[in-house]
């Protein structure tokens, strides 16, 4: 027999363990919750500082949202982030000015906060909107609450020298397990 031909089983059965792992993702996406603010950005910010806009009391309608979906509170295992944006809609700034931007959630008290969404290195070529990269954590606690805080960190590249009012669209689905 062939020395490849010995090998074969085993890299055949190697395969199979690596797929036979893979499986569809364990949450059941229950129910979408989305939130939109306008931010001002005012003129003279300079690339020294890092700039941090709170946003306070924006109501979660967590509660709202389950009577609509018909969900039951017990079954909501996570909330997680999705898609989260910055655009500016009237053309009075491009995010290649921006260098770092993060967005943290909070409860209504600051005491528990979490990053929900960064981007680290912002293209050059950026143009009026941004798209930052959701991460990976539970924030079923901050939520599940009847108001929570965000707070949009902005490092800049390039000085802003006229006032810029940027849109800050969020969604963060909310899964049960299976």
């Amino acid at each position: 027999m062939p020395p490849g031909r010995k090998a074969l089983p085993a890299v055949l059965l190697g395969f199979g363990l690596c797929f036979a792992s893979c499986r569809k993702e364990d949450d059941a996406f229950l129910f979408r919750m989305e939130y939109d603010q306008i931010i001002a950005l005012p003129p003279g910010l300079n690339t020294v500082e890092t700039y941090t806009f709170v946003i306070r009391d924006l109501p979660t309608h967590f509660q709202a949202l389950l009577s609509t979906h018909g969900v039951a509170e017990e079954s909501v295992r996570s909330v997680n982030p999705g898609a989260i944006r910055l655009s500016d809609e009237l053309n009075q700034l491009d995010f290649n000015r921006f260098e770092k931007v993060s967005l943290l959630a909070s409860t209504g008290d600051f005491k528990n906060e979490k990053e929900i969404g960064y981007q680290e290195t912002i293209p050059l070529n950026s143009s009026n909107q941004l798209q930052l990269f959701p991460t990976l954590v539970d924030a079923r606690d901050i939520f599940s609450q009847n108001t929570f805080n965000l707070r949009l960190k902005i490092k800049l590249r390039n000085f802003l020298s006229s006032t810029s009012n940027m849109r800050l669209r969020i969604s963060m689905n909310a899964r049960e397990s299976q």
